[in-house]
């Protein structure tokens, strides 16, 4: 096992350990917040699906996915818990992201981190009109404070950070 994995298993049962000492109201929540920035996210991918940002990502080989192990948080992590969803096993050994496979990226739109989901290109961009934009970024704003109160609720500052770091 390498040192990466190790990290992520140590940071997915820290994450874990910590949900699951949240109060009622607070897991509920969290929960509330967590299926709201799927929704976000899902909603961020297909405006920008618009303009067949995937084909760009692919042509360009996700040259912006180089340095991706750092992207993904504690908070990522608590929404794949409090929806339910499975969560995939990252590729540490790819040489590019450890989240990105031939196929594409393992998490479905809705899961992935932050910089991730907010990152456009310019080829990707300059293609939006001018009120995509200015709505992507409103939503940017929005999932911002998402994240800012998520981790609010985790009051031993547990969902603050990378969830790998060197």
């Amino acid at each position: 096992m390498t040192r990466y994995e190790e990290l992520w298993r140590e940071g997915v049962r820290r994450v874990t350990a910590g949900y699951a000492l949240l109060s009622r109201a607070d897991r509920e929540q969290v929960d509330r917040l967590c299926r709201s920035m799927v929704a976000r996210k899902e909603a961020m991918q297909a405006l920008v699906a618009r303009v067949d940002a995937a084909s760009h990502c692919a042509g360009c080989g996700g040259a912006c996915c180089v340095k991706g192990k750092y992207h993904v948080t504690p908070v990522d992590l608590v929404v794949y818990l409090a929806t339910g969803a499975e969560l995939f096993a990252p590729l540490f050994d790819n040489g590019l992201c450890p989240y990105l496979a031939p196929e594409g990226c393992l998490m479905p739109p809705g899961y992935r981190p932050f910089n991730c989901i907010t990152f456009n290109c310019e080829l990707i961009e300059d293609q939006l009109p001018e009120e995509e934009v200015a709505l992507f970024y409103l939503w940017e704003s929005e999932l911002r404070e998402s994240y800012r109160q998520l981790r609010a609720l985790f009051p031993d500052r547990s969902a603050d950070g990378p969830l790998l770091k060197d």
